[in-house]
């Protein structure tokens, strides 16, 4: 298992990635997110921040946020392996708008509360990985086409 060093301007819809943010306790936590947006215009009438990263967070501090996280990666579009032996994965949500990957992922959103936004000011002050995952060795075969 692995990551990978990335930067914040390679970061696109379908990346797997972490990065530290903190927490409303002001704890430094590692987040692994699947990347809906990552750079979208903040129109709210009280900003925080001119941009947010959207996305739907899979990990904290390496600790898995739900049971469903191959249900998330199947539903959100195909999932395409970026580097096989360190385990790292992207998801390619096909063309169109990307409201359309949350409309499919609404169900799973809501009942597991996942979705979340970061002030893109403040993530993009942090180093940035595409993250490893871990998945259940059928599916990383359904993946590879071996099944």
């Amino acid at each position: 298992m692995g990551k990978l060093a990335y930067s914040w301007p390679q970061v696109q819809s379908g990346d797997i990635i972490s990065f530290v943010y903190l927490n409303k306790e002001k704890r430094r936590l590692r987040r692994t997110v699947l990347v809906i947006e990552p750079k979208l215009r903040n129109d709210a009438k009280n900003k925080s921040s001119q941009f947010l990263l959207h996305g739907i967070q899979l990990e904290i501090s390496n600790s898995p946020t739900n049971p469903e996280i191959k249900k998330i990666l199947e539903t959100a579009g195909n999932v395409e392996i970026v580097d096989e032996q360190k385990k790292i994965y992207r998801v390619d949500f096909g063309t169109g708008l990307n409201t359309a990957v949350y409309k499919r992922l609404k169900v799973l959103i809501k009942r597991h509360g996942l979705y979340r936004t970061y002030n893109y000011d403040k993530v993009k002050g942090t180093r940035v990985m595409l993250e490893d995952l871990r998945l259940p060795p059928s599916f990383i075969k359904e993946i590879k086409g071996e099944n």
